[in-house]
């Protein structure tokens, strides 16, 4: 079992931030509180249990979301471009990894999230935005060489449920994002790994219409 505590610390928002600002007190501006369930059934499966609980401070313009949203993507008001004040957010997630056979393993994860609207305009309702992510992949332990790994994956990041109306962009089109991620790590020595990863996104940000993107990432890692 595992617990874990986060506080807003990020330096891309705009102060004062609830971990540099001690007049919030431990729960007060953006945080989420965690905790964790793992089992281990057999020594090559790993299933885990997480739910979180998260307070979503809004902006300076009063939109709930950005950076420190999850699980709510985007920007959401009250359904009429008004405020809202914070939001509370509950996710559930499961996560599994098993080793199949010698060299080829299977992971993925289901979370499902629904985050909690209040507006700050006297006399509108509360509301939601409940969505779900999905990740299913294959992996490669120890191909070409020893200590490499390969994975390939499908995700959805973000399919909305319900709620759209609070969102902004209105959760797109109607579309859902689709990314296939292939990646290897290529363990060099026993110090230096290189993890080149491409990435095929398609429907960005649950737009139909927007065209594909393709994304090369290349790591280095280093242990001491």
């Amino acid at each position: 079992m595992r617990l874990g505590y986060l506080a807003d610390n990020t330096e891309f928002l705009p102060l004062p931030r609830s971990a540099s600002d001690p007049t919030r007190g431990l729960f007060g501006g953006t945080n989420t509180l965690t905790g964790q369930v793992g089992v281990h059934p057999t020594d090559n499966l790993n299933l885990r249990f997480l739910y979180t609980r998260s307070n979503l401070e809004p902006n300076s313009q009063g939109f709930v979301g950005g950076a420190l949203s999850e699980p709510l993507y985007g920007f959401a008001d009250d359904g009429f471009g008004g405020p809202l004040r914070t939001a509370t957010a509950d996710t559930f997630l499961f996560n599994f990894d098993w080793l199949v056979a010698k060299g080829f393993g299977l992971f993925g994860r289901y979370s499902y999230g629904s985050t909690n609207l209040f507006p700050a305009t006297a006399g509108r309702a509360d509301g939601d935005v409940n969505a779900q992510s999905i990740q299913i992949g294959t992996a490669f332990p120890d191909l070409i060489k020893q200590g490499a790994l390969a994975t390939i994956s499908y995700v959805q990041p973000f399919e909305v449920l319900d709620g759209r109306n609070f969102l902004l962009s209105g959760g797109g089109d109607g579309g859902i994002q689709k990314e296939v991620e292939v990646s290897y790590r290529y363990p060099a020595n026993s110090s230096f790994s290189v993890v080149p990863s491409i990435y095929w996104i398609m429907e960005a940000n649950n737009f139909s219409d927007n065209p594909d993107i393709f994304v090369f990432n290349l790591q280095t890692q280093i242990s001491f």
